[in-house]
């Protein structure tokens, strides 16, 4: 298998699935020329990370490459089984993270995308920050009582929330602010495999820069 990535990126969560793993893999992270280059068009047309490759098989996506993990993978456990009652919440949330809580991170990134006015960047930001808010208390309040986002162990929906979650650390009301999900994201930050993760894309756990 290989993944396409970017450091720091959502594409965190695929790099830290395959570690999980614990089967051979290949990474190689792009920048945005290399996006765009057109032999990785062919794999991806929308031109982003995250791509996984295996034998002939080109899967961009992150949700549909994460399901595709946990069931090519099934003896590795990082998520619940397709006949399991648990399965349901993981697509649930799943889909929570890659259609809400990311999506709303990009008008604080890139404000300039949603804006034909420069003078009004800091308000769609500010606008980012209120829905951001919204996502995490669901999130934390969905963690409550729990230790991991879907069933009694770590999952690919934990991988998910992990750099996505990250990001809102430098926010003025910090992912630290949300004690279920800074607790979840310390345990991950503590991970062989996701120091390992951190180690190979050259960045730092944005949970010890919190600490």
């Amino acid at each position: 298998m290989k993944l396409y990535s970017a450091p720091g990126t959502c594409s965190t969560a695929m790099h830290i699935a395959l570690e999980w793993i614990g089967k051979p893999y290949e990474v190689e992270h792009l920048d945005h020329v290399a996006k765009k280059a057109p032999g990785y068009l062919e794999l991806n047309p929308s031109g982003v990370v995250p791509t996984l490759v295996d034998g002939d098989m080109a899967l961009p996506e992150g949700m549909a490459i994460l399901l595709y993990l946990v069931d090519q993978h099934s003896d590795a456990k990082i998520g619940p089984a397709l006949d399991s009652a648990e399965r349901k919440d993981l697509h649930r949330w799943l889909a929570y993270l890659t259609g809400t809580l990311h999506p709303y991170f990009w008008l604080h990134f890139t404000p300039m995308r949603f804006t034909s006015d420069p003078e009004g960047q800091a308000a769609v930001q500010a606008a980012s920050h209120i829905l951001i808010d919204k996502a995490l208390t669901q999130i934390d309040q969905h963690l409550e009582g729990r230790n991991w986002m879907v069933g009694d162990r770590k999952s690919v929906a934990d991988a998910f929330l992990y750099p996505m979650a990250s990001w809102g650390y430098d926010l003025d009301k910090p992912t630290n602010a949300y004690p279920n999900i800074d607790r979840v994201l310390r345990k991950l930050a503590s991970d062989p495999a996701v120091r390992k993760v951190h180690e190979r894309q050259g960045t730092a756990t944005r949970v010890d820069l919190a600490a």
